[in-house]
């Protein structure tokens, strides 16, 4: 048989019976998970998890290897679970022979066991028209079920949302769910991840905003390090300490991190440093563009305020919040964080050490005021 997945009705799985074998597939790998976790705590007893479920790399096992694990009978639960994950490799011709065994073995399944075969979305998985192949899902269908796991759209994403935050013990204005969409798109796992950065966003306060969308999600790798750039200068340690981590996310590579990061902090605290330095000449933002000749001949040309008239008055305003001696300290720990990185800093320099990941948290906690 053939079932389409709904969001949050995973008895469906097992009504009217348990199957011996489901295919999952489709493009939505978040409802896959959630109707394994469903399935399992159906079909295996926490007490006999680690007797009674199996899981096999389907990459690596040969057809083989997963027909003798689900022929085994359950040691104290009511079925014994083979999940194999993976199985989107299958359907590599190379992997036909194997196919074609798994199939007709399938057919001969016991009903004392629950073989669990996990696709993963490739790309444009929403065209496809088999799970695996014709002859393989026909196998599948004679004897359990191919199950769908379409994309949620429209009111039904708008649905999960809700229902995840609310599970997280918060509420999201509505306002805030379409913005979330729009930036982050109809994936879930993405979703899920700006849900709960929101969450701790959000704090003590019951209801998430449009506005904590807005601060919070960030659509593209340039977006957080920019948002990241924000939260340092403007000491907010948890939030920028949080970007961080999302930054190395977009790059494992610490020191590209590293590098292109303290390029910018460094622009920013030029920026702050100039805007101080108009404040007391009695400069106005709306002024930086025409700044007298004597005054202007004090800013670098390179980095120059003027560049950035549209951000005046925020840079204006703060460099408020910065003594002379902080905007200086703030250079020097820029200066010896970048020479750390590049292995030129003992540890009777300074506070960095030789990772540059470890080093940029350490920059943040001492630019915001929290590691003194």
């Amino acid at each position: 048989m053939e079932l389409d997945y709904e969001n949050g009705a995973p008895e469906a799985l097992w009504n009217p019976r348990v199957y011996p074998v489901y295919l999952f597939t489709g493009e939505e790998d978040r409802l896959k998970e959630e109707a394994l976790t469903a399935i399992i705590s159906r079909t295996v007893s926490a007490d006999f998890a680690d007797f009674d479920l199996e899981t096999i790399d389907g990459s690596s096992a040969g057809a083989e290897t997963i027909l003798a694990a689900v022929s085994q009978v359950p040691f104290g639960s009511d079925y014994r679970l083979v999940l194999v994950k993976g199985m989107d490799q299958w359907r590599d011709k190379s992997k036909s022979s194997e196919v074609e065994r798994l199939a007709e073995g399938i057919l001969k399944l016991g009903g004392s066991s629950v073989l669990v075969l996990l696709v993963s979305a490739e790309e444009e998985e929403a065209k496809r028209k088999t799970g695996i192949s014709v002859k393989f899902d026909n196998a599948v269908k004679k004897v359990g079920a191919i199950v769908f796991f379409r994309s949620l759209k429209g009111a039904s994403l708008t649905r999960w949302v809700l229902q995840r935050a609310s599970q997280e013990g918060k509420q999201i204005e509505l306002a805030a769910v379409e913005l979330l969409i729009q930036s982050i798109g109809n994936d879930m796992l993405p979703l899920e991840q700006e849900i709960i950065k929101l969450v701790c966003y959000a704090g003590d306060r019951e209801t998430i905003t449009a506005a904590d969308v807005g601060m919070v999600t960030s659509s593209s790798p340039e977006d957080v390090v920019f948002t990241v750039i924000d939260a340092i200068t403007r000491r907010q340690t948890d939030r920028a300490l949080s970007l961080l981590v999302e930054l190395h996310r977009y790059d494992p590579k610490p020191q590209a991190v590293a590098g292109k990061l303290l390029a910018l902090l460094a622009r920013q605290y030029r920026m702050l440093w100039q805007a101080k330095y108009l404040t007391e000449q009695k400069i106005q933002p709306r002024d930086v563009r025409s700044i007298p000749l004597e005054i202007a001949d004090n800013l670098p040309s390179d980095g120059n305020i003027s560049q950035l008239a549209f951000k005046a008055a925020d840079l204006f305003s703060q460099s408020r919040t910065y003594s002379w001696t902080q905007l200086k300290q703030a250079m020097e720990l820029l200066l010896i964080c970048d020479l750390a990185n590049k292995g030129g800093v003992t540890d009777d320099i300074g506070i960095f050490g030789a990772n540059p990941a470890s080093n940029l948290q350490l920059l943040a906690l001492s630019l915001s005021g929290a590691g003194t």
